[in-house]
């Protein structure tokens, strides 16, 4: 059966006793996690352009900081599937912010990830596309993604790009990899360039439902090149990252999770069955987070079953 993971967002504190929120986790029953690097740089002070202090710390401090976080984990027997970077790496109107981003906290987020024995960084390419044209958005992350090779191949650390979502005229459109050509482009063109695999793909199943992809036909075509799972779902129109099943079946409801499955069962997946729903443990109360959490480990005790039942 396929191991079951969660984000630690929202679970595990960036202040206090950390090893609470990883006790809970495995108390749970998960296995894996998915560290959320990028809870130390919040994703809309970025965009504001105000970025914390956090990353001006050198690399042995950063690597001491986390050695704590993974001393955590491992007295619970929980080992990361994957981490997810801060972002966004190319801020909008801001240069210096988008300098710092790219030069100092990516590097940083592969060190640290070396340091966690962290095997995928999830690192959200840029978005382009609706300002400079598509080609230039290809363009660059092209050259940005090739520039981390050498820093990825030093490490020992592998590169997940994430299929996204952009929010245009009020109305939310398909982003930078939804097109599941262009993912594949990247993907492979990135590893040709390289001489091994360095790269692979983040699935975000809620990203695919607002970008109105088809799961099933996205999984097989992307097939091995599917690396790490962000599984969460939404109403259709916001990205509101809750349980899967919370939102029923039905057009532009509920994710489709029996095409979803189906697919992973037929490209043969063999990753962690990893859900991103910190934004559903926020949504009661915090007495009831072990509740939760075991509700969302069932969840993906239910779908390991099913895919190995298809």
């Amino acid at each position: 059966m396929l191991t079951i993971g969660v984000q630690t967002k929202g679970i595990v504190t960036e202040q206090g006793d950390i090893t609470k929120g990883f006790q809970k986790i495995a108390n749970a029953g998960f296995t894996k996690v998915d560290f959320n690097l990028d809870a130390f740089l919040i994703n809309s002070n970025v965009y504001a352009g105000k970025l914390n202090k956090f990353f001006d710390k050198e690399i042995p401090e950063l690597v001491t900081i986390f050695g704590k976080y993974k001393h955590a984990m491992d007295m619970y027997g929980l080992l990361p599937s994957q981490m997810h970077a801060p972002y966004p790496v190319y801020v909008p109107g801001n240069g210096k912010a988008t300098a710092y981003m790219q030069g100092n906290v990516i590097p940083k987020s592969i060190i640290i990830a070396e340091a966690m024995g962290v095997p995928w960084v999830v690192i959200h390419p840029f978005k382009l596309q609706y300002s400079k044209g598509k080609e230039a958005e290809k363009q660059t992350n092209l050259e940005y993604f090739k520039m981390l090779v050498p820093l990825l191949k030093q490490c020992g650390v592998r590169v997940c790009l994430e299929n996204l979502y952009e929010s245009v005229g009020g109305r939310i459109v398909e982003g930078v990899c939804s097109d599941v050509e262009d993912a594949i482009w990247y993907i492979d063109t990135l590893n040709e360039y390289a001489g091994e695999e360095l790269f692979g793909f983040c699935l975000d199943t809620g990203h695919l439902q607002l970008a109105k992809k088809d799961p099933y036909d996205f999984i097989k075509k992307m097939g091995s090149r599917i690396k790490v799972l962000h599984l969460h779902e939404n109403n259709g129109t916001d990205d509101t990252h809750q349980l899967p099943y919370t939102f029923g079946k039905g057009e532009d409801r509920g994710a489709d999770w029996e095409g979803i499955l189906k697919a992973l069962k037929e490209i043969g997946y063999k990753g962690t069955l990893s859900f991103e729903t910190f934004p559903a443990m926020n949504s009661f109360p915090h007495k009831l987070s072990e509740a939760v959490l075991k509700v969302i480990y069932d969840t993906g005790v239910s779908m390991a079953k099913q895919i190995d039942n298809i």
